[in-house]
Formats: structure tokens, C-alpha cells, sequence
């Protein structure tokens, strides 16, 4: 994992906090834009943390 995708699944945890604390105080809509932001920011922290498919080059028949 890199430190970018680190920041952002740590970020979008955050966020999920935060949209909790927002529905338990009674703003539903801003909590619902929250979680699908940090839903969006899920993903693409785990977008990073996969791994890459690396050209490899074939070597030609042995004489």
C-alpha cells in the first residue's frame, strides 16, 4: 500500500464517522452526500492498493 492509498481509505472512515454523527443529529441528506463520497474515496483508495499487471518480456528460442 502506498501512503496515498492509505490517506484515503483512512479518510474515507473518517467520513463515515462523520456522516454517523450527522444522521444520529437529524441532517439524513448531508449524512447521504457524505457516504457517497466516502464510498467513492473507498474505492479508489482500493483501486491504488491493487496490484498492477506488469509487461513481461518473452525471451526468443535458445540456439
Amino acid at each position: 500500500m502506498t501512503v496515498r492509498s492509505n490517506k484515503a481509505l483512512d479518510l474515507a472512515r473518517m467520513m463515515i464517522k462523520q456522516a454517523k454523527l450527522l444522521k444520529g443529529a437529524g441532517l439524513i441528506a448531508e449524512a447521504k452526500a457524505l457516504a457517497r463520497r466516502a464510498i467513492e474515496i473507498n474505492a479508489i483508495g482500493h483501486q491504488a492498493t491493487r496490484l498492477q499487471a506488469q509487461p513481461v518480456r518473452i525471451a526468443g528460442p535458445r540456439r
